[in-house]
């Protein structure tokens, strides 16, 4: 069993935001020394497996992928590469998120070589908490992996397809995660259309609506009228600034949430780039192989008519079980399926205190801002949250 400062469970792309904040706060070296390690579940392949392997544009300028990073730190050469190079040309526009997942795919690369003991891989099936306070990451078999002061969950979030089926009654086996389809599966999907079958999207997120926009260029002319149904709860179109605000008629928006640290407008949750252009056709009339329903006043049964159905209604936090001294779960904060964590991305309990030397990073940890979104974006998991996860263990490191 190895013995560290703080050990990081995952290495996808908010862990990775551990050491880019490190580097970017001339630490690195200083907790690698000490024993900064992340544990990869990708026992097999590439460190941290393929990054954002979606066969659409980010929902954020390309310059967000890029912001966090040193240029004149450990990642100088990542910054050199291919996949940066075309982010820095596209910088204020929206980027394939292949592209944003090769330059995540090389920054990992460059942990794994620059310190190869720091990254274990090994599937953590659970966290134990120790009667010194420190947190042991356990296999399933019990074999004991990492000890540390302070461990810091980047486990990602997961679809939970199960749960929507039987909330709408509908078969299992006809609902799909938005995730697999926009990753590329489509030959099922796409045949349905073809043969004049309808497909439901469930939600009015980004993923939803670059969902249906995907389908509809996969098919072109071949898709059939009112082919692709997106019912969702509300709408959100994105802008950059308040006095940019373009305010349809028939989009039955949310409220607008400005940003009080950038002045976006619905900055974690609004519709940008394809998927907003997608929207707004729809709401014109414009694009009459797609139909927005509002789930309150939908057609009756539209979900359980239709060949299948594209869950894009959000993520779960995938947590790894944890226990106390006495091995007792140990019962979290939740909201909306996902873990909370308070404005130091500190991991609270049931009881809403903070959980001792646990922290929270990513997709399934994401603090919220003044309106209760989750703060979703690679730029804030690499930039204001990890810092915290950062001061916090650097605190405690000898200068």
């Amino acid at each position: 069993m190895k013995k560290a400062l703080c050990q990081v469970v995952g290495f996808g792309p908010a862990a990775l935001g551990v050491a880019v904040a490190a580097d970017r706060g001339g630490v690195l070296d200083r907790l690698l020394g000490e024993g900064l390690v992340f544990l990869d579940r990708h026992t097999e392949g590439p460190p941290g497996g393929r990054r954002l392997p979606y066969l659409i544009e980010s929902n954020s300028a390309a310059s967000d992928f890029l912001g966090a990073v040193d240029p004149a730190g450990a990642f100088a050469e990542a910054l050199a590469g291919p996949a940066a190079r075309l982010l820095s040309d596209r910088a204020d526009r929206h980027v394939p998120l292949t592209v944003a997942g090769a330059f995540l795919d090389d920054l990992a690369q460059v942990v794994a070589a620059t310190a190869p003991d720091a990254l274990i891989r090994a599937d953590v099936a659970s966290l134990r908490r120790g009667a010194d306070g420190t947190w042991t990451s356990v296999t399933a078999d019990g074999t004991p992996l990492v000890t540390s002061r302070f461990a810091v969950l980047a486990t990602g979030g997961h679809e939970d397809t199960a749960l929507t089926a039987r909330r709408h009654g509908i078969p299992p086996s006809r609902v799909l995660p938005s995730g697999e389809l926009l990753a590329g599966k489509l030959t099922y999907v796409v045949g349905r259309l073809r043969a004049g079958g309808q497909v439901a999207i469930l939600g009015g997120s980004h993923s939803a609506f670059a969902a249906a926009a995907l389908l509809l260029d996969r098919l072109g002319d071949q898709a059939p009228r009112h082919g692709v149904h997106v019912v969702h709860r509300t709408l959100a179109l994105g802008h950059p600034r308040p006095w940019a605000m373009d305010r349809p008629a028939a989009a039955p928006v949310m409220a607008w949430e400005v940003c009080e640290e950038t002045g976006v407008v619905n900055r974690f949750h609004g519709l940008r780039g394809v998927a907003r252009e997608l929207c707004l056709k729809a709401l014109s009339g414009s694009e009459d192989r797609l139909m927005l329903h509002d789930a309150t006043h939908a057609p009756p049964g539209i979900l359980s008519r239709a060949d299948l159905v594209v869950h894009a209604t959000g993520y779960r936090t995938r947590q790894v079980p944890l226990y106390d001294v006495d091995g007792r779960p140990v019962a979290l904060s939740r909201s909306d399926g996902a873990v909370d964590v308070d404005d130091e991305c500190r991991v609270t309990g049931a009881d809403g205190a903070v959980v001792p030397g646990l922290f929270g990073l990513g997709l399934g940890y994401a603090r919220q801002d003044p309106y209760g979104r989750r703060r979703v974006g690679v730029n804030v998991f690499h930039g204001t949250d990890a810092d915290h996860v950062v001061r916090a263990v650097g605190s405690v490191c000898p200068a």
